[in-house]
């Protein structure tokens, strides 16, 4: 499930002294007058920090947490109903609820219904909320379900069609090797290897690229997560080359529109399974071996 709060930022009130010109279109009697600003307004640098501590203080007083490794997650938890019309779950345990937020958009993950209409309705009087139902697209990840087999998709297809038509290679030809050589040993671009982008645009086309794998490898596509990294190592002087490179990296993710990150049953259902160390099993360790550029 997902809800939406319209606009989120206009609830936090401002507990200290800002003030603002007049508002074009909006003249004061007086154009010497100055705005006293009450809310966060949306512009303000610290207006999405003025929303959280808002939202928290409501969270907190529902009886839910934050997770300590990452704020933006929170977790409640109870052993009997916050309410009379919420019923405890069929299979004895306790009702759960868990909800990411990004800025002013969240998800719900529950083991019951009642409790997200009790939620939404606990939430209602302080902000303006939409009830968006069941989810289908969150931050530019496609999500689908099979309930009855107990599986779930991810997949940003959307966002990679965007890429590949920013770049004018959505009918190139895709390539299924990720990375041929080191981006540390990188021989000079061709002339002219990327005539659209100019010299002095280079640092920041390559920059924003560079961000969408990123956000792609945290997401959907943990298999480019080494080349996000490494090319990220140039953002602040990348050359040609590196971005020819990061081109690459789109010529991969061509060939793999149609993948889906999925999650199948719940381990905790799925007997475990040991392979002894004597039958080949072998660890690994990196110990820094990119820090020798090789």
């Amino acid at each position: 499930m997902s809800f939406d709060v319209k606009t989120a930022f206009l609830h936090a009130k401002l507990d200290y002294l800002i003030y603002a010109k007049q508002i074009p279109g909006f003249p004061e009697a007086n154009p010497h007058t100055g705005l006293h600003l009450r809310v966060a307004l949306y512009g303000l640098c610290q207006f999405a920090y003025k929303f959280y501590i808002f939202l928290l203080k409501l969270l907190i007083c529902l009886r839910l947490f934050h997770s300590e490794l990452d704020h933006s997650v929170f977790i409640g938890h109870w052993t009997s109903p916050p309410h009379p019309s919420i019923s405890m779950p069929s299979s004895g345990k306790s009702l759960i609820l868990i909800i990411p937020i990004h800025v002013d958009d969240s998800l719900i993950v529950t083991n019951t219904t009642p409790l997200y209409n009790w939620f939404i309705n606990q939430l209602t009087p302080d902000l303006e909320i939409m009830d968006t139902g069941p989810v289908s697209m969150y931050l530019r990840n496609r999500i689908t379900r099979d309930r009855a087999n107990w599986k779930l998709w991810i997949s940003q297809k959307p966002l990679l069609v965007d890429l590949l038509q920013i770049w004018n290679m959505l009918d190139c030809m895709p390539s299924n090797i990720l990375l041929s050589q080191s981006p540390h040993k990188l021989p000079t671009a061709p002339p002219n290897s990327i005539p659209d982008v100019c010299d002095d645009e280079i640092t920041i086309n390559y920059q924003h690229l560079v961000g969408s794998l990123t956000y792609l490898a945290i997401c959907t596509c943990p298999n480019i997560a080494y080349i996000a990294m490494a090319l990220s190592q140039f953002n602040a002087n990348p050359t040609h080359a590196h971005l020819l490179m990061a081109k690459g990296v789109l010529r991969y993710l061509a060939g793999t529109l149609e993948y889906d990150l999925e999650y199948a049953t719940p381990i905790s259902s799925i007997p475990p399974t040991v392979t002894p160390f004597s039958q080949g099993c072998a660890l690994t360790d990196a110990d820094w071996a990119s820090d020798k550029n090789d």
